[in-house]
Order: C-alpha cells, then sequence, then structure tokens
C-alpha cells in the first residue's frame, strides 16, 4: 500500500513533466529537416506570337525544410514556370531547375531539383483570333517567401481578365490562375504578374499593387 501511495504522490506534477517532455520532442520533430518530393504545375511561358505544343502540365520538385513548412504547404500549389526566350518556330529542349519553381506565400523552402529537368517541345506560330474574355474576382496575390515574411500585398486580392479561344476558356477555373507580385521594396510597390496555359493571354487589375511593412 505505501509503494502504490508513492508511486502516485505529486501525480500532476509528474503528469506535467511527462506532457512537457512530449512538447519538446515534437517542437524538435517539426524543425528537423527534411527532404520531401511533391507534385508541382508545369507552366512554360511562350514568346510573343507563339504556342508551345507537346509540353507536360505537371512535374515533380524535391524541397528541403523544415518539417513545420510541410505542414503548413498541404496540398497548396507549388508551381514551375520557365519562359521560352527563343521565338524560332521547331522543336527543342528546354531546362528545368530550382530557380524556376514558386512556392505559395507564406512557405520557406529549398528547391534541389525539379523532375523532369528537361523537356522536349515544339513552338508554332499561334493561330486563330481571340474570341473572347472572362474575369475572375478576388484571386489572391503571391508574394516571394523573403518579402512575404516582411511585407503585405495592398490589396491581397485582384481581378484577372484572360483572353483566349471560347473552348479554351469554358474550362479555365480560378484555381489555374496564378498572380505572382515582383517585388520593389525600395519603392513599397511590386508590379504583378499572371500565369496562364499556354495559348491564352491575361491581365490583372491592378497591374500592380503596394506593399505595406507588417508590424512587429
Amino acid at each position: 500500500m505505501a509503494l502504490l501511495q508513492r508511486a502516485f504522490a505529486n501525480w500532476p506534477l509528474k503528469l506535467t513533466s511527462v506532457l512537457l517532455a512530449l512538447l519538446l520532442w515534437v517542437v524538435a520533430a517539426l524543425e528537423e529537416p527534411i527532404n520531401r518530393r511533391v507534385r508541382a504545375h508545369l507552366e512554360l511561358e511562350a514568346p510573343a506570337g507563339r504556342v508551345i505544343v507537346g509540353a507536360p502540365t505537371t512535374a515533380t520538385v524535391q524541397l528541403t525544410a523544415p518539417a513545420r513548412e510541410f505542414l503548413k504547404l498541404g496540398s497548396r500549389p507549388v508551381e514551375v514556370l520557365k519562359t521560352v526566350v527563343d521565338s524560332v518556330e521547331g522543336d527543342r529542349v528546354v531546362d528545368l531547375d530550382p530557380s524556376d519553381v514558386i512556392l505559395p506565400r507564406g512557405v520557406t523552402a529549398r528547391a534541389l531539383d525539379v523532375l523532369p529537368a528537361h523537356v522536349a517541345i515544339r513552338v508554332v506560330a499561334q493561330g486563330g483570333a481571340v474570341t473572347r474574355e472572362r474575369a475572375w474576382h478576388g484571386i489572391p496575390v503571391a508574394v516571394p517567401g523573403p518579402v512575404e515574411l516582411r511585407w503585405l500585398p495592398v490589396p491581397d486580392t485582384v481581378t484577372v481578365t484572360v483572353r483566349g479561344p471560347v473552348a479554351r476558356l469554358e474550362t479555365l477555373t480560378a484555381e489555374s490562375l496564378v498572380v505572382i507580385a515582383r517585388p520593389d521594396t525600395s519603392a513599397g510597390a511590386a508590379v504583378l504578374r499572371v500565369l496562364v496555359p499556354a495559348g491564352l493571354t491575361a491581365e490583372s487589375h491592378p497591374a500592380a499593387i503596394r506593399l505595406q511593412p507588417r508590424r512587429p
């Protein structure tokens, strides 16, 4: 009986110690760097007056970051954006690398590689007239990770107008539109760029926004 009493003596303090140790273990585990490969949307930006044919629309990206950053990432979209500069029509191979990766706002991670690393495409003249335009409201503005930690976009959502063939516009959704801010922190402003599938053109309203410093 005395042994049982000693075992349960100061049980609230013992329970608190166990819970504190568990909490410290969880915090340490979330800070431990891990590598993980995630799916990404691949966007190849064609030169003016050209269309890219045969390009895949998905890729995978190897990311390294503390485990907590992957919790923040969740199922949010990762983008791989590559601008094709050569406007000469014909077949070519485009190289993809970590500098082409765009992470969602608030996620701090480092891209290690992109697969496929090389994409075979064909560049052709853009055919067909623009037949319709559609507008989406409330599209969020994505700010590059390090800048987003110190600055808030004002406004943080914009209207996007997309122009292109009717059949393409009918299948387009708000989730497939990505608005990227290109900040000039010295001026406290950012020019906006809209990413849309190949063969479509888009612009945001407004075309530029203010950057407001975050309060400490």
